[in-house]
């Protein structure tokens, strides 16, 4: 864990679903190297986690894709998650089927929907509002009107009270546009028009994530250092 300690991991929760873990990791490995190209930011390595075993501290953004399959999370798990949450981490949760669901994670949505209100029943979420237009995440680097992954919904769903504490950042981030999908297409060569705002758009998460939490969190990578015996 000391290279995660020392270093920016791009890093996902692995669903079990080989196919969606394989467009995860590709997708961020996809971005990783868009911001190591276009920012000052130079993440050292993409890492699929299990959220019942792994430390989740070490990852300023998280990115949780959602499968219709998907098992309920172990009671480990899920405090894992909202300690995580709770301690300046940031989730980006992709239900990856063009429709995101809250306000109150009633009825309908997507595909995916009634497992995302599974996973999100076990976890202790802050009330949620659709995204403003002008918010952080449209100009944190690039400006941008629309937040696109293979689909272009425009609801993003983001902590009612982000703005008030935690440096301004979202612990939770709720959406449907499948970015890991349109960043892993822009892996591979021409990049459309769509995939390039959606590269952008993970630069701008990036960056949201690392300039609030992940700057107060290098105020502890010595104890951090220290706790694992280095």
């Amino acid at each position: 864990h000391v290279r995660y300690a020392s270093q920016i991991h791009m890093a996902y929760i692995r669903t079990g679903n080989p196919a969606v873990d394989d467009v995860a990791r590709a997708g961020l490995e996809s971005l990783r190297q868009t911001l190591i190209q276009r920012t000052s930011v130079e993440p050292a390595g993409t890492v699929g986690l299990d959220p019942e075993r792994d430390d989740l501290s070490f990852f300023p953004l998280i990115y949780w894709p959602v499968t219709a399959g998907q098992e309920t999370l172990e009671p480990r798990a899920l405090a894992n998650i909202q300690y995580y949450l709770d301690h300046g981490g940031t989730v980006l949760i992709d239900t990856r089927d063009q429709i995101s669901v809250p306000s109150g994670y009633g009825e309908g949505g997507g595909s995916n929907a009634g497992t995302l209100r599974r996973l999100l029943a076990g976890l202790d979420i802050p009330p949620l509002m659709a995204m403003p237009a002008d918010h952080v995440l449209t100009k944190s680097f690039y400006l941008l009107r629309s937040v696109p992954g293979r689909y272009d919904g425009r609801t993003l769903w983001i902590e009612e009270n982000s703005a008030g504490g935690r440096d301004g950042v979202s612990s939770v981030i709720i959406g449907g546009n499948d970015w890991a999908g349109a960043w892993a297409q822009a892996g591979g060569g021409a990049v459309t028009q769509n995939q390039e705002y959606a590269l952008r758009f993970g630069v701008n998460l990036m960056m949201y994530a690392l300039t609030g939490n992940y700057k107060a969190d290098q105020v502890h990578l010595p104890h951090i250092l220290e706790r694992l015996g280095q």
